[in-house]
């Protein structure tokens, strides 16, 4: 605890938001804890910013990928960063999403992709086997991919 302050005012620097701020650094410390990975005094500040740095950068990334396919499913108009090309593939691989996999499907490549849920997380929000999202996915990934090697 004796780097928490330090750690905290990196986070909010980064992020400019105090209750994610904290979820960063309690999330570095939780995957410390179960990592078993053992600080040399020497090196504990170094290591412990650098994983807040790249915590905070995971959840900068992550949102942005987030509101893009927020927008995309709920049929928005998007103003990528990328090239048109970019946004029209999206555009396109959401509608085809929307209209080509079975509901229980996008379910779960919406959970999957989108909330970045683990597959087990899937699993235990859809009251399914994890076998069963397993089988979903490798069958919606290979009609998509399909689809665009057809496609192009």
């Amino acid at each position: 605890m004796a780097h928490y302050a330090q750690m905290y005012r990196l986070a909010v620097t980064i992020l400019y938001d105090d209750a994610e701020s904290k979820d960063v650094v309690s999330e570095v410390f939780a995957r410390l804890l179960s990592s078993r990975v053992t600080l040399k005094a020497d090196t504990a500040e170094w290591y412990l910013l650098s994983a807040v740095r790249n915590q905070c950068r995971n959840l900068l990334e992550h949102r942005q990928v987030h509101e893009r396919f927020f927008r995309l499913m709920s049929g928005e108009a998007v103003q990528l960063t990328s090239s048109g090309d970019e946004q029209l593939r999206m555009e396109e691989l959401m509608l085809y999403i929307r209209r080509h996999l079975p509901p229980l499907s996008q379910d779960i490549f919406r959970l999957r992709f989108l909330r970045e849920m683990t597959c087990q997380e899937v699993a235990d929000a859809l009251g399914i086997s994890r076998q069963t999202v397993h089988s979903h996915l490798q069958q919606a990934i290979g009609r998509i991919r399909e689809y665009f090697k057809s496609n192009t």
